[in-house]
């Protein structure tokens, strides 16, 4: 062989072994929420193990209003997104903020497999110690921060509100709708008086606030607890209620020993027809590194296995359903996927 067959032979190869490692990388599209928010930063670490661990590249793009990402899983724009639980309710049934899509959202939700589900946070609906506002009558007039506009939080707001006061939006409270990003610096700046957060108990996202200027929760009342519109919010899938203590947050002026407060999952979903092999490994990846997850931040520390399908109300994809049925997991049988 001479020195240029063999120079040839060397960059032949060279540019196969490229050129299979090309062919056999693949590229995922996801969407998340507020990348300060508990999905977003669970689908970023992900994505780098993912990388890590299997020859897969998951693009994600964050700040996305998740209201839409499972719509465009659905039909085929992206590949993965993490939705709170109730959205798949209403997509299926063309409900709410999918009303006037026609049959889009419903056929949509048809397309959407899950993987797992976990608790995402609590609404926090809180006033500056200060602004006169000691109870949810006190709304009456004044400007609430009820989360972004046609999302799953503002939806859910409007309801906790009406089931503790009765007030319907711009009727007894002027509802404010804006990113969750910007809503921040407008209850700072007075443009808002009743400020609504949705992360997990204990975070630092509520602290930023109670370590300027003492806050004031409402928690839900007892009347409110037992109205109709509470009993349908609770009967939503992925609802569920939670409790602070007096103790929780810094600088609080409740005199109740515990707060109720409303939380809620979010599930985790990729396209029906996303091979079984990739949503295998995507799962696995998760629950094999359960222990280095954890460890990367506190919020992190109750996502166990055990807890996999809390909130999940999407069919399993048979990826997902292999590995859970490796681990021994037993798996409702609502989510046990079918043939299709």
């Amino acid at each position: 062989m001479t020195f240029k067959t063999l120079i040839a032979t060397t960059t032949l190869a060279s540019t196969l072994a490229f050129s299979m490692s090309q062919v056999q990388a693949q590229t995922l599209r996801a969407e998340s929420g507020n990348p300060a928010t508990f999905n977003s930063q669970l689908a970023t670490l992900m994505s780098t193990l993912v990388g890590r661990y299997h020859n897969l590249d998951i693009q994600l793009s964050t700040g996305q209003n998740l209201a839409m990402t499972g719509v465009k899983l659905g039909t085929g724009r992206i590949d993965m997104t993490m939705i709170p639980s109730e959205l798949y309710s209403y997509m299926s049934q063309g409900e709410r903020m999918y009303s006037k899509m026609g049959d889009q959202a419903v056929n949509a939700a048809e397309n959407l497999r899950s993987l797992f589900g976990f608790v995402h946070g609590a609404y926090h609906v809180f006033t500056w110690a200060d602004s006169n506002i000691e109870s949810w009558d006190d709304l009456a007039g004044k400007n609430v921060y009820i989360g972004p506009s046609a999302s799953a939080a503002s939806s859910v707001i409007e309801q906790v509100i009406l089931a503790n006061t009765g007030m319907q939006p711009d009727e007894g409270y002027n509802a404010v709708t804006m990113g969750w990003g910007a809503s921040g610096q407008a209850f700072t700046d007075g443009q808002v008086d009743v400020m609504v957060s949705a992360p997990r108990i204990g975070s630092s996202a509520i602290e930023q606030f109670s370590l300027v200027e003492p806050i004031r929760f409402l928690g839900m009342t007892q009347e409110g607890m037992q109205s109709d519109t509470w009993q349908e919010l609770m009967a939503t899938p992925g609802m569920l209620t939670a409790e602070i203590s007096s103790d929780t947050y810094s600088n609080t002026v409740n005199e109740e020993e515990h707060i109720t407060l409303l939380a809620f999952t979010m599930m985790a979903l990729v396209h029906k027809n996303l091979d079984e092999e990739t949503a295998y490994q995507i799962t696995s990846t998760l629950w094999d590194n359960i222990d280095e997850i954890r460890d990367s931040r506190p919020t992190f520390d109750d996502l166990v296995i055990e807890d996999a399908f809390i909130g999940v109300n999407a069919p399993l994809h048979p990826g997902a359903y292999r590995y859970y049925q490796e681990q021994g997991i037993d798996v409702p049988a609502q989510l046990i996927p079918s043939d299709d």
